[in-house]
This record gives structure tokens, sequence and C-alpha cells, in this order.
């Protein structure tokens, strides 16, 4: 039997600022995929930001992964842009920019070519009810995605996804105001 599971792995991490943190990881897994033979190695890297201000607080964080695949020698990244902005309390806009190499796509395929795909989502909510209980608030957001014109057949010529929601989470604390 495989060792399947077994890592290594090393991290840094930075907080060079109180609104900035930094940090950088490696792994090397044996076998992590059961579908997939081999091994992988992986690294990410990440830049937040956070800034509080008058009745409400900037949140953003930058990341990058990759997958490397000791099998076939592919390298698979990640890139992640994400963004919130909290006003008047009550509020929030929100960004979220995304792109990823997939080769798990069609796993039927005698080959699995890599094909880099992109979300990209815009939304926002209210907070309709703000206790020292819970939060309740009604939001929306649109997500455009992009991807390889060779994809058209199996996802749409230009993919949209729209959603209505509504958010249910943890109160205030003092830590928030």
């Amino acid at each position: 039997m495989k060792n399947a599971g077994a890592f290594s792995w090393a991290r840094a991490w930075v907080a060079p600022s109180r609104n900035w943190t930094a940090q950088y990881s490696y792994g090397r897994l044996l076998h992590p995929e059961a579908a997939e033979p081999g091994n992988e190695k992986r690294q990410s890297a990440s830049v937040e930001y956070n800034r509080p201000f008058a009745e409400g607080n900037w949140a953003t964080s930058l990341i990058w992964g990759r997958k490397h695949k000791d099998e076939t020698g592919t390298n698979l990244n990640s890139y992640l842009l994400e963004s919130t902005v909290n006003f008047k309390r009550s509020n929030y806009a929100y960004t979220r920019l995304e792109l990823v190499d997939k080769d798990e796509l069609f796993p039927q395929a005698p080959v699995h070519p890599a094909y880099r795909i992109g979300a990209y989502t815009f939304g926002g909510v209210r907070d309709l009810v703000q206790s020292h209980s819970w939060q309740l608030g009604l939001g929306a957001d649109i997500t455009f995605n992009t991807k390889p014109a060779m994809l058209d057949s199996a996802y749409g010529t230009n993919p949209v996804s729209f959603r209505i929601f509504l958010r249910v989470r943890p109160g205030l604390t003092e830590h928030t105001h």
C-alpha cells in the first residue's frame, strides 16, 4: 500500500504592520489524490490588507497557489484577488476575481490538457438585522466566467450566474465596532 497522504511542509509568515500580513508556504504530498497517481508539490503565497475606518472596514487579499504534479511535470496555477468594503456598518460591497488552471475537466480523455478558467464576481449585502446574537443580511451578486473557446460545447459561450441570498452569521462584538 502506498503511503497516501504523507507530506512535508514549511511556512513563513510576516506582519510588517498592523494592517498588512503576508505568507509563503511549500508542501510535498505523497499520493494526495486517490484517482490520480503521483506525488505533488504545492506552494502558496498571499498578501492581506485590513483597514478599519469610521463605521466600517476594508479587507483585501491577493493569493497565488501552484500545484506541481511530479508524474507529468505539470504546473497548475491559481490567482485570486478578493476585496470587501463594509461601510455605514450595514452595507458590504465585494468582489472576487479568480483565475485557475484546471486539468481534470474531462477525466475520461486520454490526455488531460490544462485550461485557464476565470470567474469574476461583484456583489453586495445589506444587513437587515444586527444584534449582539446574530445578523441577517440580504445580498446579491453576479459572476462572469471566462474559458477557452474549445470548452463552449460543455459550458456555453458566455457563462454568467446571478444569485440573491440571505446571509445569517454571528452577531456584532465589541471588536467589530
